[in-house]
């Protein structure tokens, strides 16, 4: 069984730094929400980071009640 955390893992993979760099995405937004694919595409190409990666950022955000998903989108689901 894979692990979300490890000791060896790069922290720039880390599911919390991919939560914050979705964060930000989101927020540059004008309404507060973004397609999962343009999220991914903008993802992989500045960051190189890998589809599993972003997978467990959004869910990493989406457990602690900071977004939610409505078919193709993530909808920021706190203020600020």
């Amino acid at each position: 069984m894979a692990n979300l955390f490890t000791k060896d893992e790069d922290l720039m993979k880390s599911a919390p730094y991919i939560g914050s760099e979705i964060l930000k995405q989101l927020q540059s937004s004008d309404d507060g929400r973004i397609s999962i694919y343009d999220l991914a595409k903008s993802l992989r190409k500045s960051n190189k980071i890998t589809a599993r990666s972003i997978y467990y950022g959004m869910i990493f955000l989406y457990s602690l009640d900071i977004v939610e998903f409505d078919e193709p989108y993530l909808i920021k689901n706190v203020a600020n």
